[in-house]
């Protein structure tokens, strides 16, 4: 149910909706390119990456919001209270370096306006089909390509650019960066495959599916693994497919195969680690320290590696960027109220993406959050706020 009357335009007559073919087609094209060029391009550290983004995404938004009746559920009115945050604490004064805020918060808007353009674009059946089928093939093609250049292209991005990290997998810098992708695809072409396993190309999906979940065990991710699993069992459960306790035991034995030949023994190593918080605890400790300091105003979006030098506890040799849990962050950056806000849309979405089982990866995602900083990246957070968008969409009478 959306909670505001919808936004009609003043005369409909000379006005288009983005319901007619034409234009639902265009911009569907341009929104999943990009999406997904912004996952390919997540290595990048130039800022124009995320201003081009941005620049289109918002072009995106107006169009969409000129030529289409809005309506704003819960999830689109939780992201439009974040888009606004950083705004405010930069008219306020509320913040410890300006410039930082404002990208931070031209960020989150962008994010904010990819979920308004998704749950208008994917409003329609065969639209959201379109994006499951997109993100599976898009899921399965580059977790294979991410595991060969890994194996392949050590330390390189793609074979091509000189990555600053050893541990690269295809465009991702980070293991758990390539988990947490994997995260919000993997339940999608799972449950492609459970839905259509007696149809033609339903085994295909499954095939697919297995091959995700063994690219993300091969990882090594912890907490990427154990989020992996846990979808799987979900997706099983919740969509029962025909011949279920035939296909799971099949399911299982091939993931364990396939994960045995991309390295999955790294992981093994890496869940025996006897202090799996090492460094994070210090880092942890000290963000609470930064909440306490100033639980209402935060220091500014964006302003996290700005702040941390004055409560830091240990050197550990490096820039501490992120505080390697983003609802930490979030609360100090943004106070209590703006991790507050984050939570709105984790439970605004929470019973949709159960309810559509496709969208499992989008609280797991928020899950994963509190070990790691998956909304740092654009090319992973974008996918996020493209099936919340959808999922709220879904839900609306047709």
């Amino acid at each position: 149910m959306s909670i505001s009357a919808a936004v009609r335009p003043i005369n409909p007559r000379k006005t288009r909706t983005i319901g007619q073919p034409t234009g639902r087609t265009f911009i569907l094209g341009c929104f999943l390119a990009l999406a997904t060029t912004a996952t390919l391009a997540i290595w990048n550290p130039d800022p124009f990456v995320e201003w081009a983004y941005e620049g289109i995404i918002f072009l995106l938004a107006g169009w969409v919001a000129l030529r289409s009746n809005l309506r704003i559920g819960p999830s689109l009115a939780a992201a439009a209270l974040l888009a606004v945050w950083g705004f405010g604490q930069l008219a306020m004064g509320a913040t410890v370096y300006r410039y930082a805020t404002l990208n931070a918060s031209l960020r989150v808007t962008a994010l904010g306006a990819t979920a308004l353009v998704a749950s208008v674009v994917f409003e329609r059946p065969p639209a959201r089909a379109r994006l499951l089928r997109w993100l599976a093939w898009f899921g399965f093609l580059l977790s294979i390509a991410s595991v060969v250049a890994y194996y392949t292209s050590p330390g390189k991005i793609f074979w091509l650019f000189t990555s600053p990290y050893p541990d690269v997998w295809g465009p991702f810098l980070s293991r758990n960066n390539f988990a947490q992708f994997l995260e919000l695809a993997f339940p999608v072409s799972l449950w492609l495959g459970c839905r259509t396993y007696r149809a033609r190309g339903g085994t295909l999906y499954i095939v697919m599916s297995a091959t995700m979940l063994a690219a993300g065990l091969a990882s090594a991710s912890r907490a990427g693994a154990v989020l992996l699993i846990l979808e799987a069992v979900l997706v099983f459960a919740l969509a029962r497919p025909p011949v279920w306790r035939r296909l799971i035991p099949l399911f299982a034995a091939g993931v364990m195969a396939l994960a045995a030949l991309a390295g999955g023994e790294v992981l093994i190593g890496r869940l025996r680690d006897s202090d799996p918080f090492r460094d994070r605890r210090e880092i942890f400790a000290a963000s609470l320290q930064m909440i306490e300091t100033r639980p209402w105003s935060g220091y500014g979006l964006g302003n996290f590696a700005t702040a941390y030098p004055e409560f830091a506890r240990f050197d550990p040799g490096a820039v501490v960027e992120h505080a390697h849990n983003d609802w930490l962050e979030w609360a100090t950056e943004g106070g209590w109220p703006y991790a507050a806000a984050w939570m709105l849309l984790a439970v605004a979405t929470l019973r949709p993406a159960l309810r559509s089982i496709w969208g499992i990866g989008v609280p797991a995602l928020f899950i994963h959050a509190l070990v790691d900083y998956p909304f740092a990246r654009l090319g992973v957070a974008a996918w996020l706020f493209i099936l919340a968008g959808a999922l709220e969409s879904k839900g609306r009478p047709q």
